[in-house]
């Protein structure tokens, strides 16, 4: 083998490497919650409280198999905090707060953070308030620097509030109906599952809230999927899904790489009553699916539709989120660009 070809050969490998990076990692948890009296603490709460304040480094939980019915906060003087568990479909933290109940959207959430570099694995956050209950959310999350692997959203309207700059999504499964993926973060979802759920209105994937066009505000999602939960596969003809509204006026949302089922319409996005649509940024990119066809999108200034990776080379995890200086501390893997 010559010099060249072996040298073409690393260059390749090189620029493979460059665009994944995985992890081996490993675990030493500082405390363990147990519903069997097993570990140090029955509640996710107590453990949070437990940890230090303003930590500079990880502080590891072990979140045992079980179902734990709490509102759980992670209060802005727990930094680092790290909530790990075994599997998502058996480590379930539930609460059923709404504004059906007297809630408001912002205190329905089963899981709040407002600590930063927050980190969660296998574990699912449910708001199990049902879809007759108005605004129920699962995660509301107004901190930066924050990662979710591998867990699971369960909700119906407003599932996830995503609020600070920057997040990280992998490999989850978000689940819901109306303006299930809202707020005014800097976020990036890669390798996510988002599903809808059974509806009587038009279900809405994003409500993206960016009001100012000099903030740093927007959602990615990339190689996602985009289809209906498995439990309503039968009734799949009677979904509608749009893939977002501008809740504010430079609601900023792009889909790419990504599969979009045939629930998604036509015209892909819905308008929001007031709110322009010339200053929005709604964009598609080498989309699949028979919901990805173009041809009947909406035909607003704020809508784009790119043919070309240097066209969209600003929404990657090196760029937009600027992952490459802060996820490697978690551990999780992540897709640097395209």
């Amino acid at each position: 083998m010559t010099f060249k070809v072996v040298m073409f050969f690393i260059v390749t490998l090189l620029v493979i490497l460059d665009h994944f990076v995985e992890f081996s990692y490993s675990f030493t948890f500082n405390i363990t919650v147990s519903l069997d009296g097993m570990g140090n603490f029955f509640r996710v709460n107590d453990a949070i409280a437990a940890a230090p304040n303003f930590s500079t480094s990880r502080f590891y939980i072990h979140v045992k198999p079980g179902t734990y019915n709490e509102h759980v906060e992670v209060p802005a003087q727990k930094t680092f905090i790290a909530l790990i568990g075994d599997d998502a479909s058996t480590t379930i933290i539930v609460d059923n707060r709404s504004n059906g109940t007297g809630f408001s959207t912002a205190t329905s959430a089963t899981l709040t953070v407002s600590g930063e570099n927050f980190m969660a694995q296998s574990l699912t956050f449910q708001n199990s308030a049902g879809p007759d209950k108005g605004q129920a959310v699962a995660v509301l999350d107004q901190a930066k620097h924050t990662v979710y692997y591998k867990c699971v959203f369960l909700g119906y309207q407003d599932t996830l509030f995503a609020g600070a700059v920057p997040q990280f999504f992998k490999e989850c499964d978000i689940y819901g109906s109306v303006d299930f993926i809202f707020g005014n973060g800097l976020a990036i979802f890669q390798d996510c599952n988002i599903y809808a759920r059974l509806s009587d209105i038009h279900i809405t994937v994003t409500a993206q809230s960016k009001d100012n066009v000099d903030n740093h505000s927007g959602f990615i999602f990339q190689a996602c999927n985009v289809t209906v939960s498995p439990e309503i596969v039968s009734s799949k003809n009677k979904v509608t899904v749009f893939l977002g509204r501008p809740w504010r006026t430079y609601s900023m949302v792009a889909f790419i790489e990504s599969f979009l089922d045939d629930v998604v319409q036509p015209k892909g996005w819905l308008e929001w009553p007031g709110t322009p649509v010339n200053l929005l940024f709604y964009a598609e990119y080498k989309n699949s699916g028979t919901g990805s066809e173009t041809s009947n999108r909406v035909d607003w200034p704020g809508f784009h539709l790119f043919s070309y990776a240097a066209e969209v080379a600003n929404f990657t995890v090196e760029n937009f989120i600027d992952g490459t200086q802060w996820l490697p501390e978690t551990g999780i893997p992540f897709r640097t660009g395209l």
